[in-house]
């Protein structure tokens, strides 16, 4: 996947004007200085990914996903299994990692990156991931008990991948990071893509409670109007009874998180998460759209080999 998201990225030039100044603004910061450097002792610090290291984990879960389509439900036993297999490698500053703070982690949250500066307790990381889940209308439709009408006829809509600076900081027993990410599409039915600006934001805060971790987080997303148009929207050639044209306008994901962990043994673990995200009030008048409102229930186990 991750060759995919960067074939369609690297064909704009604005992105690579983009990756040229980051270049640019951190270039003073070598990697060498940064094995060097005197890091904090506390557990949430940065760590320098200079060593080869590598961990696989496998993920089983039951997870309650919602999404903001109309009428779409989970309607089979098998829709709420979730098998993750994860995999965590690093090597001279370049990384492929899995987000082991968050309740999505099994629905796929891993991100390839370089360490661009580690300081004591903050850090620069060029990312690439996708940001964004496509959905395809024709095979939701196949999976529901019930007919569709608003997605009837409707064209495919890819995922978003995007290439983003990150800032990480880091604090006692808590961690805030912030993407600014250039995005793109895939290509629709016409042959065409759209581009956008993504800011992604979360801070994560460590309560320790005997053997328990569990993390409290909260997060602020912007999408740009070209990104949520393309999935929300409807263009002239969709328009049905059902569907009127429809453009949509730029948008906000608000995002309030408890995730727990409880090592089991050694090598398993028991996890639990929580995840209410609110999304703009506007993206409910899209005529795909039913609900802004999501909860997200996630239970499961984690073996790490």
């Amino acid at each position: 996947m991750f060759i995919k998201i960067l074939n369609v990225l690297i064909s704009k030039q604005w992105l690579i004007r983009l990756l040229a100044l980051l270049c640019f603004t951190t270039a003073s910061a070598s990697y060498a200085d940064q094995e060097q450097s005197s890091l904090t002792s506390n557990a949430n610090a940065p760590v320098v990914k200079d060593a080869f290291e590598w961990q696989f984990m496998v993920d089983l879960a039951l997870v309650n996903t919602p999404i903001i389509l109309a009428d779409v439900e989970q309607t089979e036993p098998w829709d709420y299994l979730q098998l993750g297999l994860l995999l965590d490698i690093s090597y001279k500053g370049f990384f492929l990692q899995s987000n082991s703070r968050r309740s999505s982690t099994v629905l796929g949250g891993v991100e390839l990156g370089y360490q661009v500066t580690v300081q004591n307790d903050w850090q620069l990381d060029l990312i690439l991931k996708p940001y964004i889940n496509g959905f395809d209308p024709a095979e939701i439709i196949n999976h529901q008990e019930e007919s569709i009408p608003q997605l009837e006829g409707l064209n495919e809509r890819e995922f978003t991948g995007g290439i983003a600076l990150r800032y990480s900081h880091f604090f006692d027993n808590a961690i805030f990071y912030i993407d600014l990410a250039a995005a793109r599409t895939g290509e629709n039915d016409q042959g065409n893509y759209s581009t956008g600006l993504i800011v992604d934001s979360f801070y994560s805060h460590l309560i320790p409670y005997r053997n328990w971790d569990i993390y409290f987080g909260a997060g602020l997303t912007y999408y740009d109007q070209a990104l949520v148009n393309y999935y929300i929207g409807i263009d002239a050639d969709e328009v049905t009874n059902n569907r009127a044209l429809y453009n949509a306008d730029s948008g906000f994901r608000a995002q309030l998180e408890v995730y727990a962990q409880y090592p089991l043994s050694q090598s398993w673990s028991f996890n639990a998460g929580l995840t209410q995200s609110i999304y703009s009030n506007h993206i409910k008048k899209s005529p795909l759209v039913d609900r802004n409102k999501l909860t997200q229930l996630m239970i499961g186990v984690l073996y790490v080999f």
